[in-house]
């Protein structure tokens, strides 16, 4: 039989073990209670973290967008800035032998040599230089004025809102139309030469036999 000793020390034993078991299972139960917050938090930052970057591609889209825009109505308005100033040239040009045709007919008056002799002692080198020149200026300043008119922005903006619909035809696309236009141009020529020919000697024939 066991003695009293034994006894007590089996018994001490098993209540270290009962406390044991039962501070593993409170520690399991407040791990239990504080996983799902744990989770939570968790689960939060990730749907913060991935509203962030989804915020983040969409601002980059968005940027991207709008610089290709910018990019696209540069592009449009390039076009008819260039419209603009090939007026302004040809305005020029055509203002400049405008004045000069008028300043040499009024060198050749009696009355404008008397009026303004300084004018008309200027050699016609020098006065076609002065009238392009004058041509030139006054066309600028005319395009600019004209060019800043509200109604004339909107209709450029449209304008270049419809050059941005436009599809232009790449290299090869040109290449390969040009390389149409030509065959087909050659075998035209050759085909009109050759029935030219046949109908010359058929003629040449029948006016033969009937002489």
């Amino acid at each position: 039989m066991a003695t009293r000793k034994e006894k007590e020390a089996a018994r001490k034993g098993s209540e270290e073990t009962a406390d044991e078991a039962a501070h593993d299972e409170g520690a399991e139960a407040s791990l239990a209670v504080r996983e799902p917050s744990d989770l939570d938090a968790t689960a939060d930052e990730s749907e913060e973290a991935n509203d962030e970057s989804e915020e983040g591609e969409q601002s980059d889209e968005l940027a991207g967008d709008s610089e290709d825009s910018v990019a696209r109505q540069l592009g449009a308005d390039r076009y008819v800035m260039a419209g603009f100033f090939a007026v302004a040239i040809l305005g020029g040009y055509v203002l400049g032998k405008t004045i000069q045709t008028i300043w040499a007919n009024l060198a050749s008056r009696d009355w404008f040599n008397q009026a303004l002799p300084s004018l008309a002692a200027i050699s016609e080198e020098s006065r076609t230089t002065l009238s392009m020149v004058f041509g030139g200026v006054i066309a600028l300043v005319l395009v600019l004025r004209t060019y800043r008119r509200p109604d004339v922005r909107t209709w450029t903006d449209d304008v270049a809102s419809e050059l941005m619909k436009v599809k232009w035809p790449t290299k090869k696309d040109v290449t390969n139309s040009t390389l149409v236009v030509i065959a087909a141009s050659s075998f035209a020529t050759l085909y009109l030469a050759l029935l030219d020919r046949l109908w010359s000697f058929v003629t040449s024939i029948v006016y033969r036999t009937g002489s």
